[in-house]
Parts: structure tokens; C-alpha cells; sequence
């Protein structure tokens, strides 16, 4: 039922828009996206205008979404969520994506492919859009070489054409960087030469193919301000002059604020990010917060660039620029934080989005409409009237009506969804912040509640911890209203009530798994830790996918007559618990001191990542000595979840 009413709404959005004369039918799009560009916050007044040209042309002839959110951090996850339409609980992407990070020791989902999660790319193309273009950082997938040789069909397989690989901007290495030696995204931009070597730059194809193939949608998606991360640790290996740590940006208010009274999360990845390199001193927070604004001023010179190239073509008049981030940057904000995880700040979650056309929007239009990224391709579908049977029902929010009217619409939501689950935060090896550090977040006009709890909660008995915060009276989110000792008046008594029933609501409905097909090839080594006449219990570490690493326990039933046994299985991992049944038969072999049991498995259910997980008829197998201290486990087939 809600897939049918969702796809009608949308089907009627799309006739109304047709029916008034939709001013964005055959116009061409470029969409421009940067890594880690929070709206701008905690400047001196003015700053953007005097500093982001590009930025301020587009809201002269735009409408601004001054609440504008993110719904999921780190990268991969918040681009999948941009790119689908739907949360991470359905595409699955909730951990950044690592090279030195294989699937089989670590959780690692790339973003299903259109013929099981159609994407911007399909959306675009069923909207009569001649070309899709790709030129930048992705970060949806991995290679598809094991020698991990990036390729254009690594996006191509998205829908996307012209990509003019390797990506950037995974992680802190400098090959990654956006600027320094690498200068990936002056290579994503300024590179020329042939589209099948990957050389073709986006303003290649805009002076050289765009004219003659539009409508086009391309998008530019750029590194920086990514690479402020380089700073304190490796910036000296750079090629960053002095000059990028100077400016004129003060440190935010809330810079000494003790996270005492806040969900320990917070301060256990302050602690743990700090070993890497610490900024302590006001000089170090100056330095690293005007690197970030100088980040952002040449980013917005790329954008410069684009505007430029496209007036030059004859293109500018008929394209629309839509500007966003994939998510925000803490700043030194809260305590010196800094990057994006394990948090809920303005300054993680609050990203840029205009949408820019002089002939649209003949002048600036500013909105306090919340939307976020996962609102995007149901947009995008309803503006440029995708047909009904290329729609999904997608968990975004369609807010067309308000690009269409922005100065009449009514909001077409009253609250943002976020969700935080990359416990790894993109590193391959630990420490790693202690639960509970995942997150369920909602975010409405004045107040914000997150909840922060172990998606293993059920096996490991770790309380939840929560923050809650009333942004009309508190704007900074400084005082925790959640905290175990504050005393909350009966208002804020009444409200944290409500939001906390609120949560469980989004947690139950909006956060529920879309089915979808995965893999699973599951080894462990078990040992014999208990024996009760015929109920012997293994125990051990199990790897692969999909959990990368946990803990199982094997509770064995034997039916020595018959040589069989019926099996109870629990498997435990930081991202969520399995728990299944099996059946297998047996043989053993004295002589050789083995015993071996095969038989299928079921997965009846789970939690965290693996809520509501099925499965039917895994190829199951222990082999093992007769004392029960070597035993090799294997688990295969294909899940639903």
C-alpha cells in the first residue's frame, strides 16, 4: 500500500507541474557536489559573499534551502543516500568504503546496482536526459578489479557515463587529496583528452559535447574541503603553502565546551582521532579552521570555473545548478571536534543546496524548509516528469512543490532522519569508539533528539544513551536536555517523552530494511566450551560476509542413533546479531580423531544491520577434532535483508 500511494503522489506532482508548464522540463542540469562542505556557519558576517563568488551568484538567481541536512555520515554512506533516494537501513551502504578494507574482515557494502535500487542515473535517463555524465569523487563502490584498477564501468554499472576515474577522497592518504601534488580535482576538472582513457575533465565536456547532446545532467562532484583533514598530521608532506592555515575565521563559542554531559561516544573519538594528531592549542584550532575556509574558497573557484565554461558554450540560461555537499564538518566546534562521526551537530549534519537558473528564478529565493539528501531523486523525478513506472517508492520526501513555489509552498515535512553506523569510522585497525555509538536521529524545526545505542545491545547489555537539545532556546546545542542528571522541567519532561516515542517510530517504519539479496560466506574457528550429555556448545570467532568480524556460538543437539543433530546459532558482530537454526547430519572417523557434520541453515532473525534478515538453505559445515578444540565452520548461500 505505501508503494502504490507514494508513486500516486508523486505520479500527481508530476501532472500538476506539466499541467501549470513546468519551467524545468528540457533544461539541462549540473549538479556540483564537494566533500565535507558544511553551510556556512560561525564566520565573520559577510565572509561567504567577500570569499564564495560562485556560491553567491547561484543565490542570486536561486532558491537557498537554509535547512538543508545530510541524513547519513561518513561519505559512502551519505552519497548513497543522495544518490538512491533511500536511507542506509534500505541500500545498505552505513560504512565508509576502504581500500585496506576487504568485505570479507570488515563490513563493506557498495550501493546496489539499478536492477535492484534504480538511482539518480535511471531517474535522470527516464527523464529524457540524452547523456548522464559523471566527472569526480564517488565513493559508491569499490573496483571490480581485484588488483583495484579503477575503471569507467565501476560508475558505468550505476548508469553513469563518462567517468573519468580513479576516485579520490576516500581517505587520508595524500594520493587521495583533492589538491596538494595529487590535485585530483584539478584532474577532475581541468584534464584533457580522450572520454574512453579517462581523461575527459568536466569542463572538456562542457566546451566540447555538451551543446550537442542536451538535455545533459552532469555531475561535478569535487574532494575538498576533504583534505583539512591533513592538518596537524601530514600537512608538512603537502604542498599547502602557510598561507592556507591564515585567515581572518575566529573559533566557534562552543570551541572549550566540556562533553561531559554528553553521550561518551563523543569524547571516546575525540580522544581516539587526537592520537593521530591533536590540535590543543588555540593556534592549532585557528590554523585548522581557516585551512577549511581556504578549502572552501577553492572549491567555489571550480565552481567559478563551471559557470564560466558553460556562459562560454551558450549553455549558462538553460542549465540548472544545483550546489550541495555530501555532509557538514564539525570545525573545532563542541569540545575542538572535529570531522563528522559519531555526533548530531548543525555543523555535521547542515550541508549547502540552491537550485540556480536565471531564467527560474529571476531573483534570490531562501527557504527554512527542512529537506535532506535522501529527498533528492524523488525530487529530482517529480521536477523533470519521470514516468510512474520509473519511480520507486522511495523513503525520501518529494519537495518539488517547493522549488515550484517556493514563496507559497507549505513544508512538506516536519522533521530530518539521520543515522550514524560506521563504528570503524573508515580505519582499518583499532581502537575504536566503545558502544553505544550508533546512532538514530531526529531532527524537527526546534527540537533534536538522538539516540545512540549498540546494535548488539540484546547480546552485550550496553544501555542506550541520549541527547536532546531545544534549538529555539539553545542554537549552539550546548545544553544537553537528555542527560542522565539534568533536570528537566515539565515541558522538556513532556517533549523528551514524545521524542523518544518518536524515534521508536522512525526506528520501526523509516528505518526499516528493504529486501534485498546478499551475500553471505561466513568461516569461523570454533573450540568446544561446554558438553551436557548430547548438547555440546562451540564457540569461536567467525569472519566474512557479511558481518567482516564477530563472535559465534554453536549450540549442538545430538541425535546419536540417527547420527544427525539440530544446531542453534548465534552470531555476534558490532554491526548487528544473527540468529538461525540448522540441521546437519554427521559422521566421524576415530581413528583419524574426526568428526564432520553437513546439513542447511536457516537465518530467522537479527538485529542492527541485520534486522528482519531471512534466509533458507545455507550450505552449512563443521569439521572438527573429537575433542572439540579444532573445529573449521562455513556458512553459504544468499540472505534477504
Amino acid at each position: 500500500m505505501r508503494m502504490i500511494l507514494t508513486v500516486l503522489a508523486m505520479a500527481l506532482c508530476s501532472a500538476g507541474a506539466s499541467a501549470q508548464g513546468n519551467p524545468f522540463k528540457g533544461k539541462n542540469v549540473v549538479m556540483f557536489i564537494s566533500d565535507q562542505e558544511r553551510t556556512v556557519m560561525h564566520f565573520p558576517p559577510g565572509w561567504e559573499e567577500e570569499n564564495l563568488p560562485g556560491m553567491t551568484r547561484l543565490k542570486k538567481n536561486g532558491l537557498w534551502f537554509k535547512k538543508a541536512f545530510t541524513n547519513a555520515c561518513m561519505c559512502s554512506p551519505a552519497r548513497s543516500t543522495l544518490m538512491s533516494g533511500f536511507l542506509p537501513a534500505q541500500h545498505g551502504v552505513r560504512y565508509t568504503l576502504e581500500q585496506e578494507m576487504p568485505n570479507t574482515t570488515y563490513p563493506q557494502v557498495e550501493l546496489p546496482t539499478p536492477d535492484i535500487i534504480p538511482n539518480l542515473a535511471t531517474v535522470a535517463a527516464a527523464a529524457g536526459f540524452k547523456q548522464v555524465v559523471y566527472k569526480g569523487k564517488s565513493h559508491l563502490n569499490k573496483p571490480s578489479s581485484p588488483d583495484y584498477v579503477w575503471q569507467p564501468s565501476d560508475l558505468g554499472k550505476y548508469g553513469f557515463s563518462r567517468w573519468n576515474c580513479p576516485d579520490a577522497g576516500a581517505n587520508q592518504s595524500l594520493s587521495e587529496a583533492g589538491g596538494s601534488y595529487a590535485n585530483n580535482d584539478y584532474r577532475f576538472m581541468y584534464s584533457e583528452g580522450n572520454v574512453e582513457d579517462c581523461e575527459e575533465g568536466a569542463l572538456q565536456y562542457i566546451a566540447s559535447e555538451a551543446a550537442q547532446n542536451q538535455p545533459f545532467f552532469l555531475v561535478i562532484s569535487l574532494v575538498n574541503p576533504h583534505d583539512v583533514l591533513f592538518y596537524p598530521s601530514t600537512i608538512s608532506s603537502t604542498n599547502y603553502s602557510s598561507s592556507y592555515l591564515d585567515g581572518p575565521i575566529g573559533l566557534p563559542s562552543t570551541v572549550n565546551e566540556s562533553l561531559f554531559t554528553k553521550p561518551q561516544a563523543q569524547a571516546n573519538f575525540k580522544r581516539i582521532f587526537d592520537l593521530g594528531g591533536a590540535i590543543d592549542t588555540p593556534e592549532q584550532q585557528l590554523a585548522y579552521i581557516n585551512f577549511y575556509a581556504n578549502l572552501m574558497k577553492e572549491t567555489d573557484s571550480y565552481l567559478v570555473d563551471t559557470i564560466e565554461a558553460l556562459e562560454k558554450a551558450g549553455l549558462y540560461e538553460n542549465t540548472v545548478i544545483i550546489r550541495t555537499s555530501d555532509h557538514g564538518e564539525m570545525g573545532t566546534a563542541h569540545g575542538a571536534q572535529r570531522q563528522k562521526m559519531f555526533n548530531m551537530y548543525e555543523e555535521s549534519l547542515r550541508i549547502p543546496l540552491i537550485f540556480s537558473n536565471p531564467q527560474i528564478f529571476p531573483e534570490p529565493v531562501e527557504t527554512d524548509s527542512l529537506v535532506g539528501h535522501v529527498d533528492f531523486v524523488p525530487t529530482i523525478a517529480s521536477l523533470f516528469d519521470v514516468p510512474a513506472t520509473e519511480r520507486a517508492a522511495w523513503e525520501g520526501i518529494d519537495y518539488s512543490s517547493i522549488i515550484l513555489n517556493p514563496k507559497t509552498a507549505k513544508p512538506v515535512q516536519e522533521y530530518i532522519p539521520f543515522t550514524y553506523d560506521d563504528f570503524q569510522a573508515g580505519q582499518d585497525r583499532g581502537p575504536y569508539v566503545k558502544e553505544p555509538c550508533h546512532l538514530i536521529v531526529v531532527r524537527e524545526v526546534r527540537y533534536k533528539i538522538a539516540k545512540y545505542y549498540d546494535p548488539s545491545r540484546e547480546e552485550t547489555k550496553v544501555r542506550s544513551q541520549w541527547e536532546m537539545y531545544d534549538l529555539l532556546k539553545d542554537p549552539n546545542e550546548v545544553k544537553n536536555l537528555a542527560a542522565p542528571n539534568y533536570k528537566r522541567t515539565l515541558a522538556q519532561e513532556i517533549e523528551f517523552a514524545r521524542l523518544r516515542k518518536k524515534i521508536k517510530e522512525v526506528e520501526s517504519v523509516r528505518m526499516a530494511p528493504r529486501p534485498i539479496p546478499r551475500e553471505i560466506q561466513l568461516i569461523a574457528d570454533v573450540k568446544t566450551t561446554n558438553v551436557i550429555v548430547n548438547r555440546i556448545t562451540d564457540q569461536g570467532g567467525m569472519s566474512g560476509l557479511p558481518i567482516g568480524t564477530g563472535n559465534v556460538s554453536l549450540t549442538y543437539t545430538i541425535d546419536f542413533k540417527k547420527s544427525s543433530a539440530t544446531i542453534r546459532v548465534r552470531i555476534v558482530s558490532d554491526i548487528g546479531l544473527i540468529r538461525a537454526n540448522a540441521t546437519a547430519t554427521f559422521v566421524t572417523d576415530p581413528a583419524a580423531n574426526y568428526i564432520a557434520f553437513t546439513g542447511t541453515m536457516d537465518f530467522t532473525s537479527g538485529t542492527g544491520a541485520f534486522r528482519n534478515i531471512k534466509a533458507k538453505g545455507l550450505a552449512f559445515a563443521d569439521s572438527n577434532t573429537l575433542n572439540g578444540q579444532n573445529g573449521k565452520v562455513s556458512i553459504n548461500g544468499t540472505a534477504i535483508y
